[in-house]
């Protein structure tokens, strides 16, 4: 039971977003993890950046790592024009990185539910935009082989949605074959603190897909701890993920020492699943 749950453990290369993407893909496999979720906000695999050596990238990875899924950017390149321009330059990039997520045998994209807004323009209003934005990315990733999940956010870089159920509401049946990325440091963020977290986790149900695990040490911050740093609740976080079969990606932030960082961060979370005994 011990190695499967210890396949289900996934670095990513946001912990060590300040390397190069090979150098950030051998932190990931030194610190014992064979699956990585690679970032593309800015670096890595941005479409934007000049930094993705596919050669590089492949030599790194055939040191026994698979990439399991990639972060979409977010941060749109056309500010301070029309939201509807922005929004259609979010998808634009999403689309080429899915691009390359499919170079590196990805099965999975996880998106920020970005809500692009015209000056005293009712949120309503940019939600309905966002649910065509994520319906064009699912449909341009579905033929690809690639599955779309949404990610509960903070507000700390715009509007966007918060919650299980704000995601699942702008999912619905438009976007059958999208599911949820639950991130807990994004959950305890936004007030999901104690029992709440288990109840943010059960309510995403048979659609989540993903899960970003690190901690937090307060509501209204998002410092990327290392699991079992801060007040994340994870007795009820467990207990809430009834026949959850997929990954936990350790999104911990790298700081000076990145290798060390995920280290334990891996040692810290297995022992956590021990606890608790999940999966058991």
């Amino acid at each position: 039971m011990g190695d499967v749950l210890t396949a289900r453990l996934v670095g990513t290369t946001w912990t060590a977003r300040h390397m190069p993407l090979a150098d950030a893909l051998g932190v990931v496999r030194a610190a014992g993890l064979t699956t990585v979720e690679v970032w593309a906000e800015g670096v890595h695999l941005d479409p934007r950046s000049d930094g993705y050596q596919p050669a590089q990238v492949r030599r790194a990875l055939a040191g026994g790592l698979e990439v399991l899924s990639v972060h979409l950017p977010f941060h749109a390149a056309s500010e301070g024009t029309p939201a509807d321009v922005r929004t259609d330059d979010w998808v634009q990039l999403c689309t080429e990185t899915l691009r390359r997520a499919v170079e590196l045998g990805a099965r999975t994209v996880v998106a920020h539910p970005v809500i692009h807004l015209d000056s005293g323009e009712p949120e309503q209003h940019g939600v309905r935009r966002l649910s065509t934005a994520l319906q064009r990315i699912a449909a341009n990733a579905a033929p690809l082989g690639l599955r779309l999940a949404v990610e509960n956010m903070h507000g700390l870089h715009g509007p966007t949605l918060h919650s299980v159920t704000e995601i699942l509401a702008v999912l619905g049946d438009t976007i059958p074959t999208a599911g949820l990325c639950l991130d807990v440091g994004h959950a305890i963020f936004n007030g999901y603190t104690g029992p709440r977290l288990g109840a943010e986790v059960y309510a995403a149900g048979g659609h989540l897909l993903s899960t970003h695990v690190h901690d937090s040490d307060r509501v209204g911050a998002d410092p990327h701890l290392i699991p079992g740093d801060g007040i994340a609740d994870w007795r009820a976080f467990f207990s809430a993920l009834t026949g959850y079969l997929g990954p936990f990606i350790l999104e911990v932030d790298g700081g000076a020492d990145p290798l060390e960082r995920l280290t334990t961060a891996r040692t810290r979370f297995m022992r956590l699943l021990h606890d608790n005994a999940f999966g058991q």
